[in-house]
């Protein structure tokens, strides 16, 4: 019996469909695996049971991972600037990790169970969270797991151009998160916002101040939106932004913003990460989050903001500003607006070819099935 563990190690629930269902699927389809779903936070740990409702006939165990209690009243303060969280479980639970033949994780921070803390002979298996182009998504780090899950062959393309993948020890399955969310979809009310029937747009920055727009243009986009009466607005940035605000330096959102009829704010519920948003907007506003290819799940307008004015149009870390209008100040944004629906004809194309790049698909699989099956042949081979 090999035992391997599945590992969410953060404090909020956006990585878990991304390994969850890989769970599921091979434990319904492999007796010799014994899969456990290890969390470090109760959210993720009743995100993931719910997710395995969707698979009956799983065989999964859950585990939520010590953290000492001194961290539990800490953390709430020390998490604004930093996130010490993910170091400290893994340390805290060594025992429990030596005794896994394997790991999964949609993080790469786990590596250190190898590289700062010994465990030399574990297998460690990566599967992203998200599949956008930013270029801090692509780090050594990738190179160094004995086996790379990828959403499509754009990842593969980059990761190849950079060197970092290994025939034999990585596979192209899919995004398992599209099948929960839409498993899950099934049982929900029609999300309702606003007492009105205008378009909405949903304004999602990341949180790396280094190329994202909160701090430089995020209140004056706010404002945008408070004095015109054409549009409503969901603003829900990446979860990480404010849970870290101190550290990212990002401005409060003044609490007048909270009570205006056409705007919704949500600065980290589940619903900014279960795509809740995405799928209910009829336009995105953003910068370089990898959500915007969810958004394209179903083609529609964006808007990309370029707040640090970069020559982006060779850059494959901004491959998906050629989906949409690209504007650099909010001045601009009107006539974006205005212009949205008119020249979405001339980028629908374009964003259906990139979403087929970006997400790969098989009829007769799932992409959870296509990942298990990879997972349990690469254990049980040592490549592919």
């Amino acid at each position: 019996m090999y035992k391997v563990c599945f590992l969410f190690n953060h404090y909020f629930i956006h990585q878990v469909p991304h390994a969850a269902p890989y769970a599921f699927e091979l434990s319904r389809s492999n007796r010799e695996f014994e899969c456990i779903l290890a969390c470090s936070s109760l959210q993720e740990l009743a995100y993931a049971k719910e997710i395995g409702s969707l698979y009956p006939g799983h065989r999964c165990r859950f585990r939520l991972l010590a953290v000492p209690f001194y961290y539990k009243i800490i953390d709430p303060i020390l998490s604004r600037w930093a996130f010490y969280r993910k170091r400290l479980v893994l340390k805290y639970n060594l025992d429990f990790f030596r005794k896994m033949d394997a790991l999964v994780a949609p993080e790469r921070n786990c590596m250190q169970l190898k590289t700062r803390f010994g465990i030399k002979d574990l297998t460690m298996i990566h599967c992203r969270h998200g599949a956008g182009d930013r270029a801090g998504g692509f780090d050594k780090r990738l190179g160094m797991f004995d086996l790379v899950l990828l959403p499509g062959k754009k990842i593969e393309d980059r990761l190849n151009q950079l060197g970092w993948l290994r025939k034999g020890h990585y596979a192209v399955v899919g995004y398992p998160k599209f099948e929960v969310i839409m498993g899950l979809n099934k049982t929900k009310e029609p999300l309702r916002l606003f007492a009105n029937s205008n378009p909405t747009v949903v304004y999602n920055p990341h949180f790396d101040q280094s190329v994202a727009s909160w701090n430089s243009m995020g209140l004056d986009v706010l404002r945008f939106f408070k004095e015109q009466e054409r549009f409503n607005l969901i603003f829900a940035p990446h979860v990480v932004l404010f849970k870290r605000r101190f550290r990212h330096r990002a401005p409060k959102v003044p609490h007048s913003f909270y009570e205006l009829p056409n705007m919704y704010i949500d600065l980290g519920s589940p619903r900014s990460a279960d795509m809740t948003y995405t799928l209910n907007s009829d336009i995105y506003l953003g910068d370089v989050s990898s959500q915007v290819y969810e958004f394209l799940l179903r083609p529609r307008p964006c808007i990309f903001l370029n707040a640090h004015r970069v020559k982006w149009q060779e850059d494959p870390a901004y491959l998906f500003w050629n989906l949409g209008q690209v504007v650099e100040t909010t001045a601009e944004l009107d006539r974006a607006l205005d212009r949205a629906c008119k020249v979405q004809e001339r980028f629908e194309p374009v964003q259906k070819e990139a979403f087929s790049y970006t997400f790969y698909s098989e009829p007769g699989s799932t992409a959870a099935q296509r990942g298990a099956k990879a997972i349990s042949d690469f254990i049980l081979k040592g490549t592919l």
